[in-house]
């Protein structure tokens, strides 16, 4: 039967590291930590009950992986990673947070060092290699999104495929039948965010199925005047009767002070409604614009119980998806 030194040898360190690494009472290199788990595999090796309650021990710490990418919209990345710690704060653990693109490494790091209890991962794509890799931390896994692969960790978000059908059907009341969905930032699209391609999917089916017309408008590129007048061609020209916008409120704004100028009754002449674009916009309010928006203090609430449910009591998250109903607030810009 294999010892602890048969490891330290076969993985080229000393049994103080090896006992370091299965203890978690010293930090150890995420290489030097693999090469020791790989030599404990391969040998059949089981660390001793006091080795594995001490790795047990939790420290109170939650790593939030939330990568920072060129042209994101840091208004949404602050509101969500700020709501996080906040839920964390309140149930007692403190926040690292992680902020490479990739991170798989990063969390393996923190998690296999025994640093972080568990793990959080925000603002994912539709392929998200740190969710698919959630079986390899070692600590429980929550997603803030639902990603195709995530069968080791739990997701947590809104209904972005209820969000697109209510927003149609909502248009579909009102008597509509040519929509213009303003996109988000093309970008967005392109590295496969998440929950705007599951909204976009949904608009898609759903205007098909109720027999409506869709156009696509990218979104801004240059200046948002350029992109304004861009919208209202399209509206003139198009004889578009319903609007749906994920463009930030801001732009929205812009956009619906100019078609009010230019003559266009909302909503007697375009229904107008914003998706997922921010948080409840005053903005929007001002202007009695209906929306349906992203919730993160909900979001983060349920995703911090479920995290504090997994390190605390043990229960397994793995596969566990929790989807929340959208709000519509109407403000009659659909129908009167």
């Amino acid at each position: 039967m294999s010892d602890i030194r048969d490891v330290a040898r076969r993985a080229g360190v000393s049994v103080s590291t090896v006992s370091y690494a299965f203890s978690g009472k010293r930090p150890v290199s995420p290489e030097t930590y693999q090469r020791i788990m790989q030599a404990a595999d391969e040998l059949d090796y089981a660390p001793d009950a006091g080795a594995r309650m001490l790795r047990a021990k939790r420290n109170q710490i939650v790593a939030l992986s939330a990568p920072l990418r060129p042209g994101q919209n840091r208004a949404s990345y602050a509101d969500y990673f700020i709501e996080m710690a906040s839920c964390e704060h309140a149930r007692g653990y403190d926040s690292l947070l992680l902020t490479a693109e990739n991170g798989v490494e990063d969390i393996r790091r923190v998690t296999r060092s025994n640093l972080a209890d568990g793990v959080v991962l925000m603002d994912l794509v539709d392929d998200d290699i740190r969710a698919a890799q959630a079986a390899s931390y070692g600590r429980p896994c929550v997603a803030l999104g639902v990603p195709r692969r995530h069968t080791a960790c739990a997701c947590v978000d809104l209904d972005f495929e209820l969000m697109g059908r209510m927003a149609v059907e909502a248009m579909a009341r009102a008597g509509r039948k040519r929509l213009l969905f303003l996109e988000d930032l093309e970008g967005e699209y392109r590295r496969g965010s998440g929950f705007r391609l599951i909204l976009l999917r949904s608009l898609k089916t759903w205007a098909h199925r109720l027999g409506m017309d869709l156009q696509l408008q990218p979104g801004p590129t240059g200046s948002d005047l350029a992109y304004t007048q861009q919208v209202l061609d399209l509206i003139h020209h198009g004889r578009i009767d319903g609007l749906i916008g994920q463009i930030r409120p801001s732009l929205l704004d812009t956009v619906v002070v100019r078609m009010r100028s230019d003559g266009v009754s909302i909503p007697d002449d375009v229904a107008v409604l914003s998706c997922a674009a921010g948080k409840v916009s005053p903005t929007l309010e001002l202007q009695g614009i209906s929306e349906m928006p992203l919730t993160p203090r909900s979001l983060c609430a349920k995703a911090a119980d479920l995290l504090t449910q997994a390190v605390e009591e043990g229960v397994s998250l793995a596969g566990r998806v929790q989807l929340e109903r959208p709000r519509l607030i109407d403000r009659s810009s659909i129908s009167r």
